[in-house]
This record gives structure tokens, sequence and C-alpha cells, in this order.
């Protein structure tokens, strides 16, 4: 089968399976690079819980967050694997708060424990 095929069948495979959040956008492309998902949330703690939602479907998961040089903005994102065997990378931006990363310099990159982000997805709660 067409390495494509594979990789097609087993994103949309993984999101009939799955209640998952709202996607902006789905990049499918073959070779080494993971299936990969951008959330259509950006507010921080509803961005925390879709990362949540989609770490609680796959394998060997793990959890990074990108101060992007040139915006005033953070990547959070996770990956990990389909039940498939396909890579997959699950991200958002959020706002830059000096509160929230305030060690997290400019343009750098650095893993963090998935504990971090249900932190991140509680602020939401206690809002409601």
């Amino acid at each position: 089968m067409n390495p494509l095929m594979t990789f097609l069948d087993s994103i949309r495979d993984h999101l009939d399976l799955y209640d998952l959040p709202p996607s902006a956008a789905v990049d499918v492309t073959t070779g080494y690079k993971p299936v990969t998902v951008m959330l259509e949330a950006m507010d921080l703690p509803v961005v925390a819980s879709g990362l949540l939602a989609w770490a609680d479907t796959l394998d060997q998961v793990a959890a990074s967050l990108w101060r992007v040089a040139d915006r005033p903005s953070v990547h959070l994102s996770i990956t990990g694997r389909m039940a498939s065997g396909v890579p997959v990378r699950v991200w958002s931006a959020v706002a830059f708060s000096e509160q929230i990363f305030p060690d997290l310099p400019v343009g750098s990159r650095q893993e963090m424990p998935i504990f971090v982000l249900r932190g991140w997805a509680d602020l939401g709660e206690v809002a409601a």
C-alpha cells in the first residue's frame, strides 16, 4: 500500500475512534515526518486540555514547548504514536506570559512533563 494512504487511513481511523477537540489543520506527509495536527484553540487551559485528550489516545507520549523568537507566543506540543504505529504531533500556540513561562527565553525549546499540561488544564476548571 502507498505510505501516504497508510498515514491518511491511520489519522482518519484515529479521529473516528476518539472524541478529540477540534483541529484547525492536519498535515499528512510520509517519510520521517509525523502526522501533524494543529488544534483550533489558543487559550492555555483549552490547549492544555486538548493536548491531554490527544495524549490519552497515543503511545510513547512526550510534551514540549517552544517560545517563538519572532512572535509573543509559545508553541505547546505533544508527540506520540497512534495504535497503527504512525507518529503524530499535536500542537497549538498560546500567548506568552512571564507569569506562566518565567524560565523560557526567546527561541528556546524545552521538554516538559505531561503533568504540567494537567496543571494548566485545571486553570480553566477553576475559572469556570
